[in-house]
């Protein structure tokens, strides 16, 4: 047998393989996680040396100390991570700087434009000549104790600009990585030789048989045995393997009768489950009326008529059977929301934290697209919250390999699906046109939904998938029906699927107009 088709050359190459994969990765991910925190580390304190410097300028200026400002940044410059600081008004002229060859020179239009239409402070990385910066930039407010010096025309009196080397961090975790290889090659090394004479010595002959006899049953022939092993893990392998020849064709048999007992059974307790909720309805009412019948039937006889007893003993069995149906309609209904001030965004990001520790989670990525600005809604958030957790449930099972996932809110005061479906919220509170609202959108990367299975998908008890109720989908609906919003779903094959929820924004309201109490 050539050197390259032997089993030990091959399980030695696949062990040291695997070794410094797994070595590798572990380290990689540890590297990562030290260089992000040293990163933040390094932001945290270009972020807290701003606010520092931005209140050492505040009350210099306020106390009539104004020639202390240069000095103040010129000291700060001196540390070694620091690149320059620089304050500017509001037409880019460098007033003060901690280099003072700076101070009075204009910055260019594009990028004072830049910084003017920034947020009172911004926090970003850039590169310059090659280096990592970290680049703080924090507007220095009008407020009214500087009213007496600069005016009140003016909402900014300058910006503050500081920008930090990350020098000092890129030799560190350069020097992290280079302890971190050497430790992983070494680790790789050991563990490959150890591991490798150990398991030529232990595995390689009773392996070598093993796979000789799994030859011989692939070829079809089952009644080929493996010979007598040591008394070890491969003995019992072997054991095992013979016990499964001699079962192969019986529990292969058993198992696909098993998985078509379990289709049948999904489909008669699908089909059990919408009669049962059919039933539910056509029951309700009609046992409502025989009750009330009963009771003025039972209050016109008189005290001593033993017919009396008949009838409470009726209407005691049309209060449980009455009973059985309000429990077999919970089954599929939530319960009453109950409303409060509610931030759809916080809702989202509850959700995708509880999301995190969900293994099938950590290959989707998760795009956040929220618009600023969206108003508080009222409304219960757990419940709200199942909706979600519902949804991105269902887009992560759709995509097993991974994928991402895109979470979009908009404000949008039309409130008609584009489904054109009537909308049967509870108690009469459907949304109005005109009414105000917020919509989540929800778009995965999976393979969609087929066209035939759109419009059954919010059908209760209806699944595509080989475990659960079929009801994820329809309380969802419902949830959001008692909330005074609509939810549909728009997917073509092999492009994804995208499920949008609207919500009202403030008292949802009868077709009448009335708000609802």
């Amino acid at each position: 047998m050539p050197l390259f088709h032997s089993l030990k050359v091959k399980f030695v190459a696949a062990l040291v393989l695997l070794v410094s994969l797994v070595i590798g990765l572990s380290t990689w991910w540890t590297l990562e996680v030290h260089r992000g925190h040293m990163l933040h580390a390094t932001e945290d304190k270009v972020r807290a040396l701003t606010e520092a410097i931005d209140r050492g300028i505040h009350v210099a200026m306020r106390e009539g100390r104004s020639q202390d400002v240069q000095r103040i940044l010129e000291e700060v410059g001196r540390d070694p991570d620091i690149e320059k600081i620089i304050v500017f008004d509001t037409h880019g002229k460098i007033l003060r700087a901690s280099q003072v060859d700076l101070v009075g020179r204009v910055l260019d239009r594009d990028r004072l434009s830049r910084y003017l239409d920034q947020a009172d402070l911004a926090v970003a990385r850039v590169h310059e000549n090659g280096r990592l910066v970290q680049s703080v930039v924090k507007k220095i407010r009008n407020r009214p104790e500087c009213f007496a010096c600069h005016g009140a025309g003016e909402a900014v009196n300058g910006i503050l600009h500081v920008d930090m080397s990350f020098r000092k961090t890129q030799e560190q975790i350069a020097e992290m990585e280079g302890m971190a290889l050497w430790t992983m090659l070494l680790t790789a090394a050991v563990l490959a030789a150890g591991g490798a004479i150990l398991m030529v010595r232990l595995v390689e002959r009773p392996v070598g048989s093993l796979i000789r006899a799994m030859a011989k049953v692939e070829g079809g022939d089952l009644e080929t045995r493996a010979g007598p092993g040591q008394r070890d893990e491969i003995g019992r392998l072997a054991e095992s393997f013979n016990t499964m020849v001699d079962r192969l064709k019986a529990a292969r048999a058993e198992i696909e009768a098993f998985h078509h007992q379990r289709l049948a059974r999904a489909e008669h307790l699908a089909t059990l489950g919408e009669l049962a909720a059919s039933l539910a309805h056509e029951v309700k009412n009609p046992l409502a009326g025989i009750a009330g019948a009963i009771q003025v039937m039972a209050d016109e006889l008189p005290e001593a008529d033993p017919k009396r007893e008949i009838m409470r003993e009726i209407l005691e069995q049309v209060h449980r059977l009455d009973k059985t149906v309000r429990d077999l309609l919970a089954f599929a209904r939530p319960g009453k929301p109950d409303i409060g001030p509610c931030d759809i965004h916080q809702v989202l990001d509850r959700v995708l934290i509880l999301l995190a520790e969900n293994p099938a989670a950590k290959q989707v990525r998760v795009v956040r697209a929220y618009q600023a600005g969206i108003p508080s809604l009222d409304a219960d958030s757990k419940q709200l919250g199942q909706v979600f957790l519902n949804l991105l449930l269902n887009a992560i099972q759709a995509m097993p390999t991974g994928g991402q996932i895109t979470l979009k809110t908009t404000m949008r005061p039309v409130c008609v699906p584009r489904t054109g479906r009537e909308i049967d919220g509870a108690e009469g509170n459907a949304p109005m046109a005109g009414d105000r609202g917020v919509e989540v959108a929800l778009t995965d990367t999976g393979p969609g939904i087929p066209p035939h299975l759109l419009q059954d998908i919010f059908n209760p008890f209806f699944t595509t998938k080989h475990r659960g109720t079929g009801l994820g989908l329809s309380v969802s609906r419902r949830i959001v029906e008692d909330h005074g919003g609509w939810i549909e779903a728009e997917s073509s094959p092999g492009q994804g699927a995208t499920f949008r929820v609207w919500l009202p924004v403030g008292p949802v309201t009868h077709r009448t107009g009335e708000p609802l109490p």
